[in-house]
């Protein structure tokens, strides 16, 4: 029993363990992290098959997830495997385009062989660890488990960012060479501060789970206190980092955090059960640490940052004009130009749209993950990603308001801040890339197999399939109510 427990987990462990290392590693945004990122995939693919042979389980997958996995890996292997052409680049906007001889050159291939090849193992190692979640997330304890390994990972960016923004170029340099360690657009290990935004919403949306859930529960003080550190911290992060992305996304989940829970709180609490003794110093507190973090995030330059929120809109139109990536979908066909491929496919459009200049700069990435997801898949390729993401996400949600509400229930809870979490990354994607940089896509798909998770438990439980010995697949939480509603 110990021993097929102990098998049964290795794969679960370092599924935790690569959730700490892809933020922490440049942001799995640099080839060398991303290559050791697939090896970690690699690896926990042989143990999660060689856990389930010795135990004689399938993985408890959703079909309709692998089905949709499987089409995307079908077309993406085949645009790179019968990719027409490769490109070199004669200056860093423009570039020389070279046929290469494709096995069905009728057929449709990837305008790039050597870029659709390298985005394709990304991706297939990505559906690997999405599958694995989808897996993992099934059990009540595991889940737990992974929301605290995504939150606690996102808070550790959030330290290293504020420490180096205090230390100064100075303190950068022991990341990055001295020409970088002078920008101010860098936060923690990620060069592009809005993709550190992304990362850290994510933490926050689920460190204010936490704190909900803990708050909600009677006694656990250190528990309270931790949580509450952790997301003062995470806060402290996105609004210290210049990224504007990174304050409207703090705004927005709490909106949406509070919005969902604040109505429903009231609802089921007596007002004469109120301590509003030990209620109002607290919140008075909560409001000053508010104000300082928002006093250190404007102390400096403030009348700038306010004025390049203020001017966010115009300033995205005016480096990234939506007329070229509008035409650039205009001219793509069903099955897109292949993974990865959007930047040779761009400087042709930036040319025509006279934009070849280093005022524009080059685009390895759109602006807009949306606009690059149809270029690249196509708009077949493109509703394979929408049944996949928004399935996940529809069914998370629909399980949570199904559940009862269970003050105290960290099920509960969580449960929507993890669909509140993918929310907040599918909006930043409007005029950023967080999905196009390897640990963002991770947590985000391990979001959405949260979901698809959920699925599988139902249909277990519809057909009253007995789960293995000391692995229960159940989605009933800590119960611990606070007060029952009325």
């Amino acid at each position: 029993m110990n021993l097929d427990r102990a098998i049964a987990d290795a794969p679960r462990w370092m599924f935790l363990l690569i959730l700490f290392y892809a933020p922490l590693a440049y942001g799995s945004t640099r080839p060398g992290t991303v290559v050791v990122l697939n090896q970690f995939r690699a690896a926990l693919l042989c143990l999660w098959l060689g856990s389930c042979l010795w135990r004689r389980r399938w993985p408890s997958v959703p079909w309709p997830a692998v089905a949709l996995v499987t089409l995307l890996l079908l077309q993406g292997w085949w645009f790179a495997w019968n990719a027409h052409s490769i490109h070199f680049y004669r200056t860093w906007l423009t570039l020389n385009r070279v046929f290469v001889e494709s096995p069905f050159p009728s057929l449709p291939g990837a305008v790039d062989r050597d870029l659709a090849r390298a985005a394709m193992l990304n991706i297939t190692a990505l559906s690997v660890l999405f599958l694995f979640a989808a897996d993992v997330m099934g059990r009540a304890v595991w889940r737990k488990r992974v929301w605290m390994a995504m939150c606690l990972s996102a808070f550790a960016v959030a330290a290293l960012g504020i420490a180096l923004k205090i230390g100064g170029p100075e303190a950068r340099q022991w990341l990055w060479d001295e020409r970088v360690a002078q920008m101010s657009v860098t936060f923690a290990a990620y060069r592009y501060h809005g993709n550190a935004a992304s990362m850290m919403s994510i933490g926050w949306a689920l460190a204010l789970g936490f704190v909900i859930a803990a708050a909600s529960r009677p006694g656990q003080p250190i528990v309270r206190a931790i949580w509450t550190m952790v997301a003062l911290g995470l806060l402290a992060g996105l609004f210290m980092n210049t990224s504007r992305a990174g304050w409207g996304l703090a705004v927005l989940l709490l909106g949406m955090v509070g919005g969902r829970f604040l109505p429903a709180r009231w609802r089921v609490v007596d007002a004469a059960d109120i301590e509003w003794r030990s209620i109002i110093p607290q919140g008075l507190i909560l409001l000053s640490v508010g104000g300082v973090l928002v006093a250190v995030a404007m102390s400096t330059d403030w009348g700038e940052k306010v004025t390049r929120f203020n001017t966010a809109a115009e300033t995205i139109q005016s480096r990234y004009p939506a007329e070229v990536y509008h035409e650039v979908v205009r001219e793509t066909g069903m099955l897109g130009y292949g993974a990865g491929c959007f930047q040779v496919v761009l400087p042709v459009y930036m040319e025509a749209f006279g934009m070849a200049s280093e005022r524009y700069g080059f685009w390895e990435h759109a602006h807009n993950d949306y606009y690059e997801f149809l270029i690249n898949w196509g708009w077949w390729g493109m509703a394979l990603w929408v049944l996949l993401v928004g399935g996940g996400l529809f069914i998370g949600l629909r399980d949570h308001l199904r559940m009862p509400s269970v003050w105290g229930s960290t099920q509960w809870v969580l449960g929507f801040c993890n669909v509140a979490a993918a929310a907040g990354i599918l909006i930043h994607s409007l005029w950023d890339f967080p999905l196009q940089k390897a640990s963002i896509l991770l947590f985000f798909l391990t979001l959405v197999a949260d979901g698809w998770a959920r699925l599988t438990v139902a249909e277990e439980a519809s057909g009253s399939n007995r789960a293995a010995p000391g692995e229960p697949r159940q989605l009933s939480a800590e119960s611990v109510p606070v007060s029952s509603p009325r």
